[in-house]
């Protein structure tokens, strides 16, 4: 019974919905408030009158509602309304993304590039997961499952939509020695240092925006909390030294006064496209 009654995320979906509303919904109802598309709302909701489990009611409009007769309405009706506080928000998922993976991951990109922050603006519901490779093959299974879950997508470089929150995978050689366990999202995770977080946003591994990289790099100097010498070893590290030489530039340009000083862009570093117009975004928001 509880196989036919809960075998899709459709019908689940449906019957959450019904249990949330607490009063009939028409069938049209019924599918916004499930995500549901007509053709599969009409479908579920017929095979859910013929289990018992919800009731038409008539009016004006047919409408359906949880049967009160369903023998298992009470315990049904308590899971369905207790399953949303479930894994439901993004602290939730990153404490099971941290108990999936114990110490084989960091969490770096833009989450870290704002750790020390208050972003005034640009706060993606993106997380960038990096796993180590020799434990790729046996976690990634168990993360992409995570994407099962209404409210999280899950993808390796970048995602076909977003969630309410977007994990994306990366694979990592080693974790960085300045990882440390950190709160986000009032979650316990490995999270490494700012200075390497703005480096893999510069370094182009990330679903984060131009805009998001040279935010997170200018407030983060104009906050005072930026270490220089690291974020330039980092970059020399991952190869994107040129590039972070390119923006600073751009930026202090913007900004009419020497913010990095880091000198003049070598021959190399003018392969590197600088986005002027997020430059100029950027120095816009954070220093009015």
């Amino acid at each position: 019974m509880l196989e036919a009654v809960l075998g899709t995320r459709a019908k689940v979906r449906m019957l959450r919905a019904l249990a949330t509303a607490g009063h009939p919904l028409t069938r049209h109802e019924l599918a916004r408030a499930a995500r549901s598309g007509m053709r599969s709302t009409y479908e579920q909701v017929e095979e859910l009158l013929a289990l018992g489990v919800i009731r038409e009611v008539d009016g004006p409009r047919t409408r359906v509602e949880l049967d009160p007769e369903f023998p298992l309405h009470d315990g049904l009706r308590g899971l369905l309304l207790s399953e949303g506080d479930l894994l439901g928000t993004a602290g939730d998922i990153l404490a099971a993304v941290d108990r999936i993976c114990g110490d084989g991951y960091y969490i770096g990109a833009f989450t870290a590039a704002r750790a020390r922050i208050t972003p005034v603006d640009y706060d993606p519901p993106f997380y960038v997961v990096n796993v180590l490779e020799a434990g790729w093959a046996r976690l990634c299974p168990r993360l992409r499952a995570l994407g099962r879950l209404d409210n999280v997508r899950v993808g390796e470089d970048g995602t076909d939509g977003t969630g309410d929150v977007t994990l994306v995978l990366a694979r990592c050689s080693k974790i960085p020695p300045d990882a440390a366990r950190t709160q986000v999202q009032g979650a316990d995770v490995w999270l490494c240092s700012a200075e390497r977080g703005i480096v893999e946003c510069l370094a182009r591994k990330t679903p984060f925006s131009d805009y998001g990289a040279y935010l997170a790099l200018l407030q983060n100097r104009v906050d005072g909390v930026l270490d220089v010498k690291r974020l330039c070893n980092l970059a020399q590290e991952e190869n994107v030294l040129p590039r972070l030489l390119a923006v600073t530039a751009a930026l202090d340009r913007a900004a009419g006064k020497t913010l990095f000083g880091l000198g003049k862009i070598n021959a190399r570093g003018e392969k590197w496209a600088v986005n002027e117009k997020e430059i100029q975004n950027a120095v816009n928001t954070v220093m009015g």
